[in-house]
């Protein structure tokens, strides 16, 4: 039987974008790339989908305390058990998922603030394609008019469409008649 060295899955298109992000990034990016590696490190596929299962066990961990806590006030009020030791025991159980409810996020935190920062520069490096670059003459053009037109100076002059096509045609005159010039 023949067995692999290479048991490492192949890495996704949008990790190597991400990995290529860390690289370029100006911001400290190293400590953003430990806490997404970690955080990949305890996901069962190394993709970023780690959040999911663990938002969903902190919900049924809140769903099943407060189930418990109920059945405490429901057996404090059929078997007759002091209200006092019902607070005591309610207030551990929502104390232990209290704090575990603080520890997961506190960790997720961290995930969730690389995150929004990888998918945001990962958003950012995908809408650079989606323009064209010289576009940003015409959004120059459009806010030096609505300066304008609120009173204000402009703070930058354009030329005049009719005034650069009659410069072009004068500009061609005058480049024929210097060629035929030369041609006598």
């Amino acid at each position: 039987m023949a067995v692999s060295k290479h048991t490492r899955r192949p890495i996704s298109e949008t990790n190597q974008k991400l990995q290529k992000l860390f690289r370029n990034s100006m911001a400290s990016s190293d400590g953003r790339e430990q806490e997404w590696r970690k955080a990949l490190d305890h996901t069962e596929t190394g993709m970023p989908p780690l959040r999911f299962p663990i938002y969903a066990h902190l919900y049924f961990l809140n769903i099943y305390s407060q189930r418990l806590v109920d059945l405490i006030r429901e057996i404090t009020g059929k078997f007759g058990i002091s209200r006092r030791d019902s607070l005591y025991h309610e207030s551990l159980i929502q104390q232990v998922r209290a704090g575990v409810a603080g520890d997961v996020l506190d960790r997720m935190h961290g995930v969730e603030v690389t995150e929004e920062w990888l998918f945001g520069s990962l958003r950012r490096e995908e809408e650079k394609g989606f323009h064209d670059p010289d576009d940003v003459y015409l959004e120059v053009q459009k806010r030096e008019k609505e300066r304008i037109k609120d009173g204000l100076a402009p703070r930058i002059c354009f030329l005049d469409e009719d005034a650069v096509k009659n410069k072009r045609a004068t500009t061609s005159r005058k480049s024929s008649k210097v060629h035929s010039g030369l041609s006598r």
